[in-house]
């Protein structure tokens, strides 16, 4: 089962992702471009658990692209978001997104070692050195904040659905942790991130769409 999820995690959030990509080829808007890659590290996050369930282990390689990527999944979806609100908070958080990724990526490489030697899926949901754990959560708990400040901020001012959806989604990416751990059932991960990925892919397709006061502006 927690192999078919990841299966679908994988393959979803690359199909999506790389649709947001090329929309924003096609109608340049810089959220839909940061959404996307958020999306696309989401499955660079997945694939070493993927491998994991399918194989048994997890080469260093894998184990290096999970905790470089498992966070950053978050904080880029937030710059997605504060560009929603404007260009100049958008290119304060992309800033903040860079820095902090480029931190868990030299602590990942320099602490991480090659995985532990008995490997579980439990492995996955705790940092294995405070190196790296520091600016995990710090990416984690601050791109959540962003991402449900800033989506509560644009329904308040627009009544807009896309910001609920949105909200929502990362709902689920953050609680997916904690349910896995608290109910001690970690094939809940998996589920909660696909959920959180059609919620979040649903509210930024209708954040692309010309909304109706545009129109008649246009008109």
């Amino acid at each position: 089962m927690m192999t078919v999820a990841n299966s679908v995690l994988v393959v979803l959030s690359l199909l999506l992702g790389g649709r947001l990509l090329v929309h924003y080829r096609r109608r340049p808007r810089p959220h839909s471009l940061w959404y996307g890659v958020g999306l696309i590290l989401i499955a660079c996050a997945a694939f070493p658990e993927l491998f994991y369930e399918l194989t048994g282990r997890v080469p260093a390689a894998l184990w290096w692209l999970y905790w470089a990527t498992a966070s950053g999944c978050v904080a880029f979806l937030s710059v997605g978001s504060a560009y929603l609100m404007s260009q100049r908070f958008g290119q304060v958080v992309l800033a903040a997104a860079a820095l902090t990724s480029a931190w868990v990526l030299a602590a990942t490489l320099l602490t991480a070692g090659t995985g532990p030697a008995v490997v579980a899926s439990e492995a996955f949901r705790s940092a294995p050195t405070a190196a790296i754990k520091l600016p995990f959560l710090l990416q984690n708990i601050g791109g959540s904040l962003i991402i449900l400040i800033t989506a509560i901020i644009s329904f308040v001012r627009t009544r807009a659905a896309f910001a609920l959806l949105i909200a929502g989604g990362v709902f689920m990416f953050a609680s997916g942790g904690a349910s896995a751990g608290l109910l001690e059932f970690s094939q809940i991960f998996a589920f909660t991130q696909t959920a959180g990925i059609l919620l979040l892919y649903a509210g930024v397709s209708l954040s692309l769409r010309p909304r109706a006061g545009t129109q008649r502006q246009a008109a």
